[in-house]
């Protein structure tokens, strides 16, 4: 019976560490968050928690608030709620560590959708922003950046 050797050869191993070479060089800068995305996914997160202030505010015929805290920047959370009300389910929401927020203290909406003032919320991780602006007059909601 000829002797069976056991093991990788050479050129065996050098095809896997060629794979896993390949592995690594597509796959590591996936797992590596740019900046950018930071701003940019905290932007519209609070562009879409603001729509959804001003789409309760028509629904529920009440003043709805989206209020920063602490009570001056850089803001590290925000709630919604009725004015004089609890916070909404799902509220309070953390900004990402990375992330500075700056601007206005609080939007309220208006049971006609309008925002009492208008701003802009300034959204920084590192040196990518993200800016979220209100329109007072319409309660319009804009993302810009980066």
């Amino acid at each position: 019976m000829p002797d069976l050797q056991r093991g990788f050869n050479l050129v065996e191993g050098l095809v896997v560490a060629a794979l896993l070479a390949i592995l690594v060089v597509v796959a590591v800068p996936r797992l590596m968050v740019p900046e950018t995305l930071h701003a940019r996914s905290s932007a519209r997160e609070l562009a879409a928690d603001l729509r959804l202030a001003q789409r309760l505010a028509i629904a529920r015929r009440v003043i709805m608030v989206l209020e920063f805290s602490p009570s001056t920047p850089p803001y590290t959370r925000y709630t919604v709620r009725a004015q004089g009300g609890g916070d909404e389910p799902d509220f309070p929401k953390d900004l990402p560590r990375e992330v500075t927020a700056t601007g206005p203290l609080q939007f309220a909406f208006s049971s006609n959708g309008s925002a009492s003032v208008g701003g802009i919320v300034t959204l920084t991780a590192s040196s990518a922003t993200a800016t979220v602006e209100v329109t007072a007059a319409t309660g319009y909601v804009k993302v810009t950046g980066p």
